[in-house]
């Protein structure tokens, strides 16, 4: 009887299966915002998701916007994404884009920061603090001046903020996320007390994207701060 890898290990086969089932999930979702976003304006649509609008040489709209160091460009009206080489974009991306084009209702940002559970996701506070903020400061403890480089070659900038350090990113024209990053300190007993990183939000974030797509997209970037 043949014994192949999948046999002996059925959790393979379990992990291939919910992918695929996350995948479809994901398309169906998208073919969801195409179709309430193609009832729409194009020019209301990106005035409110703070994108440009424009024709190519071929008379179609195309919508242009950034997601981090990445540009992408949007064809009106089939909304179909490509990046800056004209590759499809990721299914991710593609998930990201179309649901804050979907979402965005033009609300002026208001440069005050907060955490997730102010922007509807008190249920995921406490997991998010732990795979984001709480995962950077073990990764980078005292090393301020290499996490200042690994904000700076991902595109944030640096600001004036609470903590020994403060990056804010431009993920999305109109979601902005802020590491805010505190160094080991001695306490009064002689101990040390561990460094200290969080995540916040724009207070307006959630009338840009829902605040399970916020945590991903601060997981992601929070992935590439690492180490």
């Amino acid at each position: 009887m043949k014994n192949n890898k999948e046999d002996n290990h059925p959790e393979i086969l379990n992990n291939a299966a919910n992918e695929k089932k996350r995948k479809q999930a994901l398309r169906e979702r998208c073919a969801e915002y195409r179709e309430r976003l193609k009832q729409r304006n194009p020019q209301e649509i990106a005035r409110k998701a703070a994108m440009s609008l424009q024709k190519d040489k071929d008379d179609k709209l195309i919508l242009s916007g950034d997601h981090l160091l990445e540009t992408y460009t949007i064809i009106w009206p089939e909304l179909t994404i490509t990046d800056k080489h004209g590759n499809p974009a990721r299914l991710s991306k593609e998930t990201l884009l179309l649901h804050y084009l979907d979402r965005a209702d033009g609300r002026p940002l208001t440069r005050r920061w907060v955490n997730l559970s102010e922007i509807g996701g008190l249920f995921y506070q406490q997991a998010f603090q732990g795979y984001c903020g709480d995962e950077l400061a073990a990764a980078w403890k005292d090393d301020l001046d290499g996490l200042r480089q690994k904000c700076l070659a991902t595109g944030g900038w640096e600001m004036r903020g609470p903590g020994d350090l403060a990056f804010e990113w431009r993920v999305l024209p109109r979601l902005l996320l802020c590491l805010c990053y505190r160094l080991p300190v001695e306490t009064n007993e002689g101990g040390i007390k561990n460094a200290w990183a969080t995540i916040l939000f724009d207070a307006a974030t959630d009338h840009y994207v829902a605040a399970d797509v916020a945590a991903i997209a601060a997981k992601e970037l929070a992935d590439q701060l690492k180490p």
